[in-house]
């Protein structure tokens, strides 16, 4: 492949990862959002299973109806639920707002 290719596909693909980061951004602020309606209850209210299996799913048929292999999307959003879960755990358990006042 000839360089100037390679250069217009890495370029396309920054491009590509801006956007989602911009995206990703967006969610992220949705997810803080939410812990201000999650604050005061328990950790189900954060880790709720039957949610997370409802995303992985819907993940799974929307990479397949793009053509993207599905495997790919739903590690990428595992660990995505999975950091964003540990995030509301730290901001909303009282034992670690204490230890990062100190």
């Amino acid at each position: 492949m000839k360089e100037i290719d390679m250069t217009y596909y890495r370029k396309q693909i920054d491009a590509l990862d801006e956007q989602i980061i911009d995206l990703l951004a967006q969610r992220t602020r949705l997810v803080q959002q939410l812990m201000v309606l999650k604050k005061g209850q328990d950790d189900t209210s954060i880790r709720s299973c039957d949610r997370v299996r409802l995303v992985l799913e819907k993940v799974r048929k929307l990479a397949e109806s793009k053509g993207m292999p599905p495997e790919i999307a739903v590690s990428t959003y595992s660990t995505l639920i999975q950091e964003l879960t540990e995030m509301q755990i730290r901001a909303l358990d009282p034992k670690h707002q204490l230890e990062n006042a100190q």
